[in-house]
């Protein structure tokens, strides 16, 4: 965290002199960090090849030295106190609901100078030595808390994976930050647990990691070193290569690392972090969701954005002719063991036919979206202007189309309510998402009945998860002449 060290003054010097004073102390400050530059050799030395030596430092060795991609939020720091200046002493800001201890699950902050106990296996946090304890919370019923759990019975402060399945907090030690046998890093660390990442895109791009990408722009904190460490085993999934290869990259130039096996790396029984960013993981899917999602389409925006860039192409980029996509759902890993579909389009074949037939001019094809690898998706959808897929994780590569491209999302019906939805409603599964994809135009192919969607399997039961779709052709063409109305020049 960067700080301006000033000496305190009396308070009846002439404005000039703080100037000429303030100037003097950035000189100081510029040429005492060029000094420690200098001395490099003490650093503790990582196993992992990805952290470069002057981003960690082992014992009493310190380094001012910050990557030129490194950018934290300017915070006051100011020498008050006289205490120890090899002491430290840990520190956190959050935002969401900090009057509501409870309310831990939609909670996002930054924590300074905490450290890993191996030992204990606990995040520890420090108060100054010698110093009365303060408080850390204001609950508007339990009043000021001294603790991070008080009387609770989990040990819960922030959740590290969206929908709160993963409850994490710090301890407050009754000792000193450590002296000895300890290793300090230096760049910005998430520490977080995937949800359904290993399964679904949808819910890994736009929750679990777009998560991190969000969180770092809430908290104005930046680095292009960051390290990202998922809690528990990271799975060996195809979506995971996926993401490691085309996604992680657009958060930081380093891979995603398994939390034990990177804190067994150092050989100390502290691993202490100058800055890490925990909880924030949003749920974004869930229809209650959609009022928490106002105020997000900025956020949505810039994640897919960076994605986008990573892969070297342009996030602005404009087609200047019409391209018809129709998704082939032909895989899910939620097929029905006595099916050979889940959520798909039923008379896909007659939807493609009738589209080329319809209009003749537009070059329109069908794709089956998991046989191609995730950098030629993006550039396909870079150069679509009419999406049309059913629901479900398929659809969340939506986000990727061109401004002002439509979008054709096949709602489901709803025999069952469940989802904020009540029985006989036309159900948009991601509407509370999609709607905040504010540079795409979306269309929902509503299902009115019993005619408009037909059962995968047998014993089929629930609309939402055991039903595809029969797309009437009147109404694609309505949905598909609008779209080319709202795009005309």
């Amino acid at each position: 965290m960067a700080k301006i060290l000033v000496s305190k003054e009396s308070n009846d010097k002439p404005r000039f002199y703080y100037k000429k004073l303030l100037c003097s102390v950035l000189v100081s400050a510029t040429i005492g960090a060029f000094a420690y530059s200098l001395n490099l050799d003490n650093y503790f030395k990582s196993g992992l090849s990805f952290l470069q030596k002057r981003n960690i430092f082992n014992g009493d060795t310190a380094t001012l030295e910050f990557s030129k991609n490194t950018v934290f939020s300017a915070e006051i720091g100011i020498s008050y106190l006289r205490q120890n200046a090899h002491q430290y002493s840990s520190k956190f800001r959050c935002t969401g609901a900090e009057n509501d201890i409870e309310a831990w699950k939609d909670r996002l902050c930054v924590f300074y100078n905490t450290c890993y106990n191996k030992n204990t296996k606990r995040f520890h946090y420090f108060r100054l030595a010698q110093s009365n304890s303060k408080p850390i919370f204001y609950d508007s019923a339990k009043g000021m808390l001294y603790d991070f759990n008080t009387h609770r019975k989990s040990n819960a402060f922030v959740s590290l994976s969206s929908g709160g399945d993963t409850p994490w907090g710090p301890v407050i030690s009754d000792e000193i930050y450590p002296t000895k046998n300890f290793t300090k890093l230096h760049n910005l660390h998430s520490l977080m647990q995937t949800r359904f990442a290993d399964g679904n895109l949808g819910h890994g791009l736009w929750e679990d990691l777009g998560s991190i990408s969000y969180s770092m722009e809430r908290m104005n904190i930046v680095d292009r070193k960051l390290v990202i460490m998922h809690l528990n085993e990271m799975k060996n999934t195809s979506l995971f290569r996926t993401y490691r290869q085309y996604v992680i990259p657009a958060l930081t130039e380093n891979p995603m690392v398994e939390f034990e096996v990177y804190m067994k790396s150092f050989n100390t029984n502290y691993v202490c972090f100058d800055t890490l960013i925990v909880g924030g993981q949003l749920s974004v899917f869930p229809k209650p969701q959609i009022k928490e999602n106002h105020g997000r389409e900025a956020l949505f925006y810039s994640w897919r954005s960076k994605i986008i860039e990573y892969n070297r192409f342009n996030p602005k980029f404009v087609p200047k002719k019409h391209h018809i996509i129709i998704t082939n759902k032909s895989h899910s890993i939620f097929t029905h063991p006595g099916s050979k579909r889940h959520r798909t389009i039923v008379n896909l074949e007659e939807v493609e036919k009738f589209i080329k037939y319809t209009y003749p001019n537009i070059s329109t094809e069908v794709i089956e979206w998991h046989t191609i690898p995730f950098d030629k998706q993006i550039e396909k959808l870079l150069h679509t202007t009419i999406l049309i897929t059913p629901c479900g994780g398929v659809s969340l590569i939506l986000p990727m189309l061109p401004h002002g491209a439509h979008a054709i999302v096949m709602d489901y019906y709803v025999n069952a309510p469940d989802h904020g939805f009540l029985r006989g409603e036309s159900a948009s599964m991601e509407g509370a998402f999609l709607n905040h994809i504010s540079h795409v135009r979306k269309q929902y192919y509503q299902i009115y009945g019993r005619k408009d969607y037909e059962f995968d399997f047998p014993s089929g039961k629930n609309t939402r998860d055991d039903a595809s779709i029969i797309v009437n052709m009147t109404r694609l063409q309505l949905l598909i002449d609008k779209a080319l109305e709202e795009m005309e020049l």
